[in-house]
C-alpha cells in the first residue's frame, strides 16, 4: 500500500483508541503506550521526513519567487507583483510550520510521534503558523483571480485596482487568517494531532485514558482535554467553512467568468476574420 495510506491507517487506529477511551476508565501503563505506538512511530517518521523535506523545497521556491519579484525592473510597484509577494509569504509561513521534522511536537506524545521534543508552547506556535499561512495562501490565490478578472472582463485600470480594490485584496487574506489563528490561540485550539501537526481541537491522546479533563497525568505536562470548549468548536467550524468552501468557490467562479469572457471574445474575433 502507498505510504500515505499506511499513515492514514496508523493514525486512524490511534484515533479510534481515543474515541474508545471515552468508554474506558483504566489508565494505560507507560510501557504499554510505547508498545502500542511503536508501529505508528515508523509510519509517522517516514511521513514526517517526506513532509518536512517537501516543505523545505516549498520554502526555497517561494523565497526564490520573492527574490525574482524584488530583482525585476518593476519590483513591487505593480499590484500583481504585490499579490504574488503576499501569496509567497503565506506559503513560506505554512511551509515553515511543516519543516520541523516533528521536533516541535510535545514530548508528551513521543510514544507515538517520532522525534517529538517540544512542549505545548512550541505546539501552539506550530498550529498558529499553520492556520495563519495556509488560508493566507488560499485567499491570496483568490485575490489574484479577482485581480485578473477585473483586468480581463471589466477592463479596470491599474489606478482603479490599486486605489479601490487592492486594499481588500491584501486585507482579506491577511485579516481572516490572522483573526482565526489568534482566536484559536486564545481558546487553546492548537493541540497535538498525534501525527506531525498541532491543529487538533482537543488534546486527548491515549495516555489520557482514565484521566479527567483538566488533569495532568503524572510524568506528563499537558492537561488532558485541553481545548475542549464551545468557542473553539465554533471558530473551527466557521474558519473551515470559509477556508475550504468560500475560497475554492471564489476561485472557481472567477476562473469560470474569465474563461467564458475570453471564449466569447475569441468567437467574436473569429466571425470578423481576426481569430
Amino acid at each position: 500500500r502507498p505510504l500515505f495510506i499506511n499513515y492514514l491507517f496508523a493514525t486512524s487506529a490511534l484515533r479510534n483508541s481515543m474515541y474508545l477511551s471515552r468508554m474506558l476508565t483504566e489508565i494505560i501503563p507507560i510501557e504499554d503506550l510505547y508498545a502500542a505506538g511503536a508501529a505508528s512511530r515508523d509510519f509517522i517518521k517516514t511521513f514526517s521526513i517526506i513532509t518536512s523535506s517537501s516543505a523545505i523545497v516549498s520554502t526555497i521556491s517561494s523565497s526564490t519567487l520573492i527574490w525574482m519579484i524584488l530583482r525585476s525592473p518593476q519590483r513591487s510597484s505593480t499590484t500583481h507583483h504585490r499579490i504574488f509577494f503576499g501569496m509567497a509569504v503565506g506559503d513560506i509561513i505554512f511551509s515553515l510550520s511543516a519543516a520541523n521534522y516533528n521536533a516541535m511536537i510535545p514530548s508528551d506524545v513521543d510514544y507515538i510521534s517520532w522525534n517529538a521534543q517540544g512542549n505545548q508552547a512550541t505546539c501552539s506556535m506550530l498550529g498558529f503558523l499553520t492556520v495563519l499561512g495556509a488560508p493566507m495562501s488560499l485567499f491570496y490565490s483568490c485575490s489574484l483571480n479577482i485581480y485578473f478578472l477585473a483586468m480581463v472582463k471589466y477592463n479596470k485600470t491599474d489606478h482603479y485596482i490599486r486605489t479601490k480594490m487592492e486594499p481588500f485584496l491584501h486585507g482579506i487574506p491577511i485579516g481572516i487568517s490572522l483573526m482565526f489563528a489568534a482566536a484559536l490561540l486564545a481558546t487553546q485550539g492548537f493541540n497535538s494531532d498525534l501525527g506531525n501537526g498541532c491543529i487538533s481541537p482537543v488534546y486527548d491522546p491515549p495516555h489520557c485514558i482514565g484521566i479527567e479533563d483538566g488533569q495532568v497525568r503524572e510524568g506528563f505536562e499537558i492537561p488532558c482535554g485541553r481545548g475542549e470548549n464551545i468557542p473553539t468548536a465554533i471558530i473551527r467550524s466557521v474558519g473551515g467553512l470559509i477556508t475550504f468552501l468560500v475560497s475554492p468557490a471564489t476561485s472557481g467562479v472567477t476562473l469560470g467568468m474569465m474563461y467564458r469572457h475570453v471564449s466569447r471574445q475569441e468567437r467574436r474575433m473569429g466571425r470578423y476574420g481576426e481569430g
